[in-house]
């Protein structure tokens, strides 16, 4: 059963080590976050769970969650950097994590997907709560396959590790994004071009869809606030929310 002091070793924040509350089950850790902020908890607030019955990614769209073969982890919070740069920044800190923790090199895939050899293996929900001044930040990672939950099919997934490993990941996981996302925060100069270095698909032809019409274009970087860059027929344009796919 992984415990709040499990991460002691690798948060080096009391504040947040202080916050941090561990449940077996729970239907959404984002959920149940965003519930006791509007209930007027006093924050940082850090939940992990074992196992998610109800996991929600973005667009509402379900987070496959089985018991204890995942990371699941929400972290609410007063924002002091742009609302803008805190999912690249979740990024950028899950993806430093991986490889410093497991060894395994990563792309963030924009806009809140990291990708193991062109697969997800992890994704990233930041929500706002405007009246509260909040953001509840949820992150879920894939770290090994179980005979029991398969995993969803209807895009490419893939797990950090190929079977269960002989001892639990997830607090070392967790301690180090909450380390490196901290630092991030202190110097948000620094986001953004790490983020580029890391990103995947940049010169790839996407297509990208949201609410208007689909576009389509190559990718030709990120702005500081951490928007799509998409080289189009028409010139370059400033993509800020959608879903990307490769097109070749």
């Amino acid at each position: 059963m992984l415990t709040p002091d499990s991460l002691d070793p690798w948060l080096d924040d009391p504040h947040l080590r202080a916050a941090v509350t561990t449940q077996a089950t729970v239907t959404s850790t984002n959920t149940v976050l965003k519930q006791t902020v509007q209930n007027g908890a006093t924050l940082p607030q850090i939940l992990i769970a074992g196992e998610q019955t109800a996991g929600v990614g973005r667009h509402g769209k379900p987070f496959a969650s089985p018991a204890d073969a995942g990371l699941y982890l929400s972290y609410a919070f007063h924002p002091q950097i742009s609302r803008a740069l805190i999912t690249p920044a979740a990024g950028v800190a899950l993806q430093q994590a991986i490889e410093t923790q497991f060894g395994i090199a990563t792309a963030i895939k924009w806009v809140n997907d990291l990708q193991k050899n062109g697969q997800k293996v992890a994704g990233i929900l930041a929500e706002a709560l405007l009246e509260q001044n909040a953001v509840v930040l949820g992150v879920g990672v894939d770290i090994f396959p179980t005979p029991t939950a398969p995993l969803p099919t209807d895009q490419p997934i893939t797990t950090l590790l190929d079977e269960k490993p002989s001892t639990d990941p997830r607090p070392e996981l967790a301690g180090r994004f909450l380390t490196n996302l901290m630092r991030l925060f202190a110097n948000p100069d620094t986001i953004m071009p790490i983020y580029r270095t890391k990103a995947a698909w940049i010169g790839r032809q996407i297509t990208v869809s949201s609410t208007q019409n689909p576009l389509t274009g190559i990718i030709s970087g990120f702005d500081d606030n951490g928007a799509l860059l998409l080289k189009t027929a028409q010139g370059t344009m400033v993509v800020t929310t959608g879903t990307i796919r490769l097109v070749d």
